[in-house]
């Protein structure tokens, strides 16, 4: 028939189904991952949202009150995640050898409400300088990043703009590298 629009139904035998599940399927983590990248583009050359969470003391702290001076590198964590172990250390190195010159780590915990009682002693046990807060319900993790993927971070600038956001960590990464900061140019970030 000429001018009427036929839609294929849906496969009958088996490995037509397979295939059609698969095409949805790479559609969905395509899209996804289009969201994740255009996300993070997005946030680059904007002030991060604003946020309130208390620290290990109980005492309460906003990024607000962190931006304008110092290059910030805001990290989201958990005690179970083995790539935030792996980075942790490079980040107190950054931390012990950068912070004089203007560069400040804050990391987000991230565990749920009922171990919290175990994260000080973990900071403490990883020889964690920096100041910790706790974010137990994922509200501010889920504003910066939606897939919930750890480590994640974002560096901001001493404008208070985002400069970059960091998803994963593998060794050498991004910021765990001190070279990295050093390359920073003080005018600029």
């Amino acid at each position: 028939m000429i001018g009427k629009l036929h839609f294929s139904r849906r496969p009958t035998n088996r490995l037509g189904r397979l295939a059609s599940a698969r095409a949805v399927a790479s559609i969905l983590v395509l899209t996804a991952v289009a969201i994740v990248f255009s996300a993070g583009a997005a946030w680059a050359g904007n002030p991060p949202p604003e946020f309130r969470l208390q620290d290990l003391d109980g005492d309460w702290i906003t990024l607000s009150e962190q931006l304008g001076e110092d290059v910030v590198y805001v990290t989201f964590w958990a005690t179970w995640c083995v790539p935030c172990r792996r980075e942790m250390p490079h980040l107190q190195e950054l931390y012990e050898e950068f912070g004089e010159q203007g560069f400040t780590i804050i990391g987000v915990n991230t565990d749920p409400p009922a171990t919290t009682s175990k994260i000080k002693p973990f900071v403490k046990r990883h020889r964690v300088g920096y100041p910790t807060l706790l974010d137990p319900d994922n509200n501010v993790l889920d504003t910066y990043n939606t897939t919930r993927e750890l480590p994640y971070a974002i560096l901001i600038d001493r404008q208070g703009d985002i400069h970059k956001s960091y998803a994963g960590y593998r060794t050498g990464d991004h910021v765990g590298n001190p070279g990295a900061v050093e390359r920073f140019d003080k005018d600029k970030i």
